[in-house]
């Protein structure tokens, strides 16, 4: 019933003019609901945990060294940037309900784990 629910919400948000108020209150309501959740949980501090915060701090920095140096770099369609990747992806409004679901899909698993 959950994951139904999950995909009418997302075929809706998705459906939403994008750079507009409705859109940026449908794309808030996950992250505020997945950070109350993770506030509610107090993992401990471990090597592990210490260790996984800097794989996910070095796999961000090489994806933002990659969009600058690409966003430099032309022309675009031989160097291109994750937002003209995505741009692609979400021009149809089927492609933004893939793109929604596996974002929040992908939130959750990582909430999970």
């Amino acid at each position: 019933m959950v994951v139904a629910a999950m995909l009418v919400y997302a075929w809706i948000a998705s459906g939403l003019r994008a750079f507009t108020h409705p859109e940026a209150v449908a794309v808030a309501i996950p992250l505020v609901v997945g950070g109350i959740a993770m506030l509610r949980m107090h993992p401990p501090e471990t090597d592990a945990t210490r260790r996984g915060t800097w794989v996910w701090a070095a796999l961000f920095g090489a994806l933002l060294i990659w969009e600058l140096i690409s966003y430099r770099l032309s022309p675009r369609v031989e160097h291109p940037t994750l937002s003209s990747i995505a741009d692609s992806a979400m021009s149809t409004h089927p492609g933004r309900f893939v793109v929604f679901v596996a974002w929040v899909g992908l939130g959750y698993w990582l909430f999970r784990r």
